[in-house]
């Protein structure tokens, strides 16, 4: 499949605007007409913004690894197969930034401040798995990032990500990976091995990313949060009793509180779109039962389950570390397709790169 041509560089230098054009016209009719009237149009002209057009930076590469500059209709034909377009080629956006300061205010050098603040959470939820980002980034890291714009205002999904720390010695590479018979995709590191962990006895099987996890004191998150379609289903994830329903609802949305019977554990499950109506207080349900349906209720801004933990004594647990957890590892025909696909965001991450 073809290399992948980058919407723009975002390193690059800037390109001489249409001031510089005007100003070369002027300076051409002051100083002798139509000499200088020409240096001024023959100015190149300010390219669009990084998510607007595409820059073809290099020629692409046909999926027999072939180039497809030159080949006419005849030869295509000829060839028996007709090269196809890498639907990616048209949207990625190549970055490559030294850390300094916060991640949202080193992307911010490059971008306008929203766009940083966006990325930068994109950013976050892969990074997360690998370091603690209030203390772990150091001055002088350096973050190389192939991304493209998603449906929705200011929207962005990473394709691939190369954080390398010199002073500690650290790489980390991620790449966005969904194969056909997946519903969302997911990131993996360069062996094909899931870079987010997944809860064994999950109470959500099909969703999107978990965007949030709990901070350590549980001050500023108290649970997990999967990102998730609304409706969505959600079961028990183990055997347990249905303790209430619907409280608080403001700030909760719908919601459902089970107690684990095993281990006396209580388990919130928030902005729920409904419970399920023979969910009620004091039904016994056994692990993998529906309980629920995943929603954008109560005090949300996008739809997700809210998961959160407390122990008998109602001291608050990490998820992550109360269930027993798993990383995927891609196999057979699956992983060749994403190591294809790693060989192809690779050359694009690091084309015109030093």
């Amino acid at each position: 499949m073809g290399v992948l041509n980058p919407i723009r560089d975002l390193s690059d230098p800037p390109k001489r605007s249409f001031r510089t054009v005007l100003m070369g016209f002027l300076l051409g009719l002051g100083v002798g007409g139509f000499g200088g009237f020409f240096l001024g149009r023959t100015l190149p002209a300010e390219e669009p913004p990084a998510a607007a057009a595409v820059a073809a930076a290099e020629p692409a590469i046909a999926a027999d690894g072939g180039s497809m500059d030159g080949e006419g209709p005849g030869e295509a034909a000829d060839a028996g197969a007709e090269a196809a377009k890498d639907p990616l080629a048209d949207r990625a956006i190549r970055l490559d930034i030294e850390i300094h300061g916060s991640l949202t205010a080193s992307l911010a050098t490059r971008m306008g401040s929203r766009e940083a603040d966006t990325l930068a959470a994109q950013v976050s939820r892969i990074l997360v798995w690998w370091f603690d980002l209030r203390r772990d980034l150091l001055p002088g890291d350096r973050l190389q990032l192939l991304y493209e714009p998603v449906a929705g205002p200011g929207e962005f999904r990473v394709l691939a990500l190369l954080f390398s720390s010199e002073s500690r010695g650290i790489t980390r590479r991620a790449y966005y990976f969904k194969s056909k018979d997946s519903a969302y995709g997911r990131y993996f590191d360069e062996q094909g091995q899931e870079i987010e962990k997944r809860l064994e006895n999950s109470p959500i099987q099909e969703y999107e990313q978990i965007t949030e996890l709990m901070d350590a004191s549980g001050r500023r998150h108290r649970g997990v949060d999967f990102k998730a379609d609304v409706g969505t289903p959600i079961q028990a994830p183990f055997r347990a009793v249905v303790v209430r329903t619907n409280w608080q609802t403001r700030g909760n949305g719908n919601c459902l509180e089970l107690r684990y019977l095993s281990s006396g554990v209580s388990a919130l499950f928030l902005h729920l779109d409904e419970v399920l109506p023979e969910i009620r207080p004091g039904k016994v349900v056994e692990a993998g039962t529906p309980v629920a349906r995943s929603g954008n209720t109560g005090r949300s801004t996008a739809p997700h389950l809210h998961y959160e933990l407390h122990g008998p004594t109602g001291r608050l647990l990490n998820p992550f570390e109360f269930h027993p957890t798993v990383r995927r590892a891609l196999e057979g025909d699956e992983r060749e397709e994403f190591l294809r696909l790693r060989q192809r965001l690779d050359q694009s991450l690091s084309a015109g790169v030093n």
